[in-house]
């Protein structure tokens, strides 16, 4: 008798090295992403002081707050939509470029009044409109992305927004040497939009993800839109946690202190890289898979959450410690203040990752409607926190604030997909990895006096090695990472 394989085991392992295989990939683009980011990122903030970097951050904050009526969550509708059943690909892309194209333009018409009518002065408005201006390339873009993504080809969109970056920060760069402010970086961040557009036509042509025979049906945009608004409500929420702060800020404080939040708060939310590979790699895999074996969605959750905790908390207690040696490393004397905002926005970072993967999750499962009703409410006490903080706080009160909504937002996830999925009690795994940070805390705290980079090695090995003790990776997932790993070795693709 033939032997016979568990089609779940198939179906898992596949969707293992899927998984795998897209988050190393996307991971190590990040990775170089971030890096390149970082450099120019300190590069930028450096040339401009904090006074231009000020009026650089409230240009992207104001257009990033009203970014989501370019599109009404109609993305990432269609992403799913493709993933589940990739015939659909020719119809549902071109719909979706013919829907964005025409929110694009009304959206760079209405920003760009709302920012006259807000007061701002003459060059930040214009800044703004140049900025919008970036919806009308998106709208081809944006589209083009959502198909390989759909398709579970995230080296191809790595590799996409690699060179993007590359392009953006090699514009940017020769722009601010030449002396050109701020406005000339969203000039080269437009310029980065076209050699992706180009790369991503070739890759979908080169692999047939999708014929570009023109197809559309305007009678079915308003369905779009319907399926589309619980995710662009999603968005909206997103928007106003990440910018509103911004905005408001600028209105209470100087260009100065709106500079220094968002060199603490970028600081911060670069640390979640390593994550940010994952939590891409799984929405198109795990919405596949959720079809046809919700149990195996549960066993990733799980995991990932565990990964979360891991990797989330020492990153926030160390944060903490090294955050005034680490911004007087990096940047000029000017921003020490922003080290008291990383100290407290750091503690957001365990609180990101997982509010960010949940939300993801809910996608998968179908709960985008509950997950709008969470961001909704963290987007209105995120807005009148802010009020009460801002203005007798400043940065503090903005950095407090954010990490106060996240903590809400988390909570919320925390019990919406407990009784969601079926999942084992991780009470045991918390405790274990709070002892394991603080510990690790309590050593770097003692030893602070040391060099920053050496701090920060002792750091993790001290933690790898309490990890290891404490027992918190059991015998299961070693051998699921070892087997995953094995997968990708050179004797296992010969094998294969």
């Amino acid at each position: 008798m033939p032997k016979t394989v568990s089609t779940s085991n198939q179906s898992g392992s596949s969707l293992g090295q899927v998984v795998l295989k897209n988050t190393v990939v996307v991971t190590l683009g990040s990775i170089a992403l971030k890096a390149l980011n970082f450099l120019f990122g300190v590069y930028v903030v450096r040339r401009l002081g904090d006074d231009r970097f000020g009026q650089y951050s409230i240009v992207l904050a104001f257009v990033g707050l009203f970014q989501i009526f370019a599109e009404l969550g109609t993305s990432q509708y269609v992403m799913r939509e493709i993933a589940r059943d990739r015939s659909k690909a020719l119809s549902l892309f071109w719909n979706l470029v013919a829907v964005r194209l025409l929110l694009a333009i009304i959206g760079v018409v209405g920003i760009t009044f709302g920012a006259l009518v807000a007061g701002y002065a003459p060059e930040i408005i214009l800044g703004i409109f140049i900025y919008t201006c970036s919806f009308v390339l998106s709208a081809f873009e944006a589209p083009l992305q959502i198909v390989m993504v759909a398709n579970e080809r995230l080296d191809y969109v790595t590799v996409v927004t690699v060179v993007g970056q590359v392009v953006f920060a090699l514009f940017g760069a020769v722009f601010l040497f030449s002396g050109l402010g701020y406005l000339w970086l969203i000039v080269a961040g437009l310029i980065s939009i076209v050699p992706q557009i180009g790369l991503e036509v070739w890759a979908i042509k080169h692999h047939h993800m999708t014929s570009f025979s023109f197809q559309i049906d305007h009678r079915f945009w308003p369905k779009m839109i319907r399926a589309g608004l619980p995710f662009g409500i999603i968005s909206l929420a997103l928007t106003i946690a990440f910018s509103i702060d911004t905005v408001m800020l600028s209105m209470y404080a100087s260009e100065n202190v709106v500079g220094w939040y968002n060199v603490a708060y970028g600081l911060a939310r670069s640390l979640l890289f390593f994550f940010s590979g994952f939590s891409t790699a799984i929405v198109p895999s795990l919405s596949r898979t959720y079809v046809h074996d919700s149990a195996e969605v549960e066993r990733w959750y799980y995991r990932s959450v565990k990964f979360i905790l891991l990797t989330s908390v020492p990153i926030a207690v160390g944060g903490m410690i090294v955050a005034f040696p680490l911004i007087q490393f990096l940047y000029t004397a000017e921003y020490l203040p922003s080290a008291l905002g990383l100290q407290i926005l750091i503690w957001d970072v365990p609180l990101l990752m997982f509010t960010s993967f949940c939300g993801n999750i809910t996608t998968i499962v179908g709960e985008e409607r509950a997950a709008a009703r969470i961001y909704s409410i963290n987007a209105v006490a995120n807005i009148i926190l802010n009020f009460y903080a801002i203005p007798r706080y400043g940065l503090v009160g903005a950095s407090l604030v954010t990490v106060i909504t996240d903590l809400i937002g988390a909570l919320q996830f925390h019990f919406l997909l407990g009784h969601k999925l079926k999942l084992p009690n991780m009470t045991s795994i918390v405790v274990r990895v709070v002892i394991a940070a603080v510990i690790m805390g309590g050593v770097v705290e003692v030893i602070s006096g040391l060099n920053l980079f050496l701090l920060i090695g002792l750091g993790v090995v001290v933690y790898g090695a309490l990890v290891l003790g404490l027992r918190v990776i059991d015998q299961d997932e070693w051998a699921l990472i070892f087997r995953l790993l094995r997968r990708f070795t050179p004797s296992a693709a010969k094998e294969a």
